[in-house]
């Protein structure tokens, strides 16, 4: 798939996924606005990348960077939840993509292609969290927009994304199983998806360009099911740890959780390890990726264990 310097603008443009678009945007031959609230390595004067810096809810700079542009790439959010960052994480995620809602739409922008979440889904058993709420309302927004004939829109719903630079419940777990503070988990346990950072870099550019996508939801997964257990016994071989011959229970599993979660409430840490994580260990997560494959021909090629190794030498150089 080849541009020719079509024009294109990805806010969240120096996170984990937002890095690695940009660079496959440039390698395609985009022009590239890189918007973000710091300032990118690649700067203004780098190939075809334009650098912006500003807010999401900072609708003069957002008008900046949407001039000319084609299509809009929006992965600018807010997803550290917990008590004190709801009011923020919904400023940023349903109030931010508005504001660049009709920045686009007075720009003349042909399409968005957002970059939503499979919590969003709201026709699961399991109720939505504050996160998956505020990617839902977003979501409206913007098919609202393009069933009004205002703007093209594609929704992506990514699962756990793994790559190099991840975040979130995944990395913790690499991280405990690297200090040898994870405990081994019980058999069964949860069923999950996940998706390499290069594979949805991939269906964000079927999704850009695709006419059949317009007003369309995609979940985007690289096509495995995989297994807390599994991941875990994969993770203790690459780092060439013993499989242990017998796993916690998960009656003391849950008290370790709630242990750690009173105590990161008490001392308002963010992101530390409590029941949203015991919650992941336990509940299957499954998600089918057939619909993307069948209409805009996504063919994901990763897996977390091809990603592994640049992760642990990754994390090893940090240390």
């Amino acid at each position: 798939m080849q541009s020719p310097l079509r024009t294109v603008l990805v806010t969240g443009a120096t996170g984990f996924i937002g890095r690695s678009l940009v660079q496959r945007l440039l390698e395609r031959r985009y022009r590239v606005h890189a918007y973000s609230r710091q300032q990118p390595d690649y700067g203004p004067d780098e190939g075809d990348c334009l650098a912006f810096q500003g807010d999401i809810l900072d609708a003069a700079a957002l008008a900046q960077a949407c001039a000319g542009v084609d299509t809009i790439f929006h992965l600018a959010a807010y997803a550290h939840v917990n008590q004190h960052d709801e009011a923020l994480m919904r400023a940023t995620n349903v109030d931010g993509t508005r504001c660049l809602l009709e920045a686009a739409i007075a720009a003349g922008v042909r399409r968005i292609v957002f970059f939503s979440s499979a919590l969003a889904d709201a026709s699961r058993p399991e109720p939505l969290t504050a996160y998956g709420r505020a990617k839902h309302d977003a979501e409206a927004l913007l098919l609202a927009a393009s069933h009004a004939g205002a703007i093209e829109v594609v929704c992506l719903r990514p699962v756990n994304v793994y790559g190099l630079g991840m975040k979130g419940n995944l990395l913790g777990m690499v991280r405990l199983l690297q200090r040898g503070l994870f405990p081994p988990l019980p058999v069964p346990s949860a069923s999950l998806s996940l998706v390499g950072n290069r594979d949805l870099c991939e269906a964000a550019l079927l999704a850009a360009e695709s006419p059949r996508a317009d007003g369309q939801i995609y979940t985007v997964t690289d096509g495995k099911t995989y297994t807390m257990k599994g991941l875990e016994l994969t993770i203790r071989r690459a780092l060439g740890r013993p499989v242990p011959g017998w796993s916690m229970p998960l009656a003391l599993i849950w008290c370790g959780a709630a242990g750690v979660e009173v105590l990161s409430r008490a001392l308002r840490l963010r992101n530390a390890p409590g029941l949203r994580s015991y919650q992941a260990l336990t509940t299957d997560k499954v998600f089918s990726c057939e619909k993307l494959q069948n209409e805009l021909g996504y063919n994901p090629a990763g897996s977390f264990a091809d990603e592994l190794p640049g992760i642990l030498s990754q994390l090893h150089q940090k240390h």
